[in-house]
């Protein structure tokens, strides 16, 4: 069996990485996660859900997410990696019509050869979906876990070797040494929580049996965290069951686990598992990643859509998808500051000290769900940290504080025994 030794490197070193010697095992594989699409004809960004998403939201981008999204697929139709694992929460909210429209979206891309596998997230699944026309949000159909096989037939579920008869989880073979388990861990569909129950666990450990049986690399992917990145972000992020699971896969040498879920982009290691949480690539600055296999391991990377260029390559005139790098980073800076002051007003009465402090937390949020500290100014932390600690907001920001490394690249080697 095959073991890993892990180096985590800071992202100054990504220019300076040497990739590794040509092989027959050499492949590409790009991971996205938390697309949380909609559809530009089922969602007009105005009146009820603009408002709550723009002064005190989650940070998505769902103005321009239509936009975002077709740069991304022209990114891909370019750089033509040989996969695309895509874990969990493609929708917004599980609309029949968004999942459709995704899908349609997506087969340009297997029309050009590469291949995609999709596994469900919490939001894309639902008793109850919402699309929001016209300024408002009304009710609208999701899909059975039946009509997502159906739906995603040309993404994963037609081309596995293996399907759990108990979830959405299957394996796929590359035929180049690696092999993709991915991994369905709703506890159920459309809530939070995540895990992997008695049967899907059984079947987990009988497909790495089998890997393991053919001398490949296992890839585990899940929707649900595996390793603990954010205290605050445990309870309903990692899975129930983390450290069982977490016990399986180290005993199957299972070095690499692809989740999403948190929306922050962060690399956590134990000694023997690396659990790699994709940044949503609805919230700025959409990034994707990038993960090269070749004989002797792999690396990973992650990237950021660039929407000014596809704007300009198509002629766009909106000026803020012209200069989305700012418009992106203000729209979302701008909402963790209206966050920030709220929640800091009610122990910082000094005005400007409260718009210092807003704008300082609002800054270190947009580098934690990037996953890049490298140019943020910290020079205020302990005092921000001293007066804000009676609020949720300081607690969370302390958190975030504690852990300062960039999170964007990593790479793997592998060590034959």
């Amino acid at each position: 069996m095959k073991k890993i030794i892990s180096v985590l490197l800071i992202a100054v070193m990504i220019l300076s990485f040497a990739a590794c010697d040509s092989g027959k095992n050499d492949f590409d594989v790009v991971v996205i996660t938390d697309i949380h699409f909609a559809g530009r004809e089922h969602f007009d960004y105005e009146g009820y859900y603009a408002e709550s998403n723009d002064t005190n939201g989650s940070g998505k981008q769902m103005k321009y997410l239509d936009d975002i999204f077709d740069a991304f697929i022209d990114e891909m139709k370019i750089r033509k990696p040989d996969y695309i694992l895509i874990t969990g929460d493609s929708t917004f909210d599980g609309a029949k019509e968004s999942h459709l429209a995704l899908a349609e979206k997506l087969q340009t891309l297997v029309d050009e050869g590469i291949t995609i596998l999709n596994i469900p997230g919490n939001h894309d699944i639902k008793s109850t979906a919402f699309i929001f026309p016209d300024g408002g949000f009304e009710e609208t159909e999701s899909l059975t876990p039946e009509e997502y096989r159906e739906v995603y037939a040309n993404f994963g579920y037609t081309s596995g070797i293996s399907y759990d008869d108990n979830s959405l989880s299957y394996v796929y073979d590359t035929g180049k040494g690696v092999r993709f388990i991915m991994m369905d861990t709703n506890s159920t569909y459309g809530l939070l929580y995540g895990d992997i129950i008695k049967e899907k666990y059984d079947w987990l450990e009988k497909e790495l049996s089998a890997c393991a049986e053919a001398g490949d690399v296992p890839v585990v992917a899940g929707h649900h965290n595996l390793l603990e990145h954010n205290k605050m972000f445990n309870f309903g992020y990692m899975l129930n069951n983390s450290a069982e699971v977490e016990e399986l896969l180290s005993r199957y040498g299972v070095s690499l686990y692809l989740s999403g879920h948190m929306h922050t982009q962060h690399i956590a290691q134990n000694e023997n598992i690396t659990d790699i949480v994709g940044g949503a690539f609805s919230v700025y600055p959409h990034r994707y990643a990038e993960i090269s296999f070749a004989d002797d391991g792999w690396t990973y990377e992650s990237k950021t859509t660039d929407v000014s260029a596809y704007a300009e390559k198509i002629g766009s005139t909106d000026e803020n998808l012209i200069n989305y790098s700012e418009y992106g980073y203000d729209f979302f800076y701008n909402n963790a500051y209206n966050q920030g002051f709220e929640a800091l007003s009610a122990v910082v009465t000094d005005p400007e000290l409260l718009d210092q402090y807003a704008d300082f937390s609002a800054k270190l949020n947009v580098a934690y769900f990037g996953g890049v500290f490298s140019d943020l100014d910290l020079s205020i932390a302990e005092q921000f940290l001293e007066d804000s600690s009676q609020s949720r907001w300081g607690f969370y920001m302390n958190y975030i504080l504690s852990d300062t490394k960039d999170n964007v690249y990593c790479q793997h080697i592998y060590e034959t025994e």
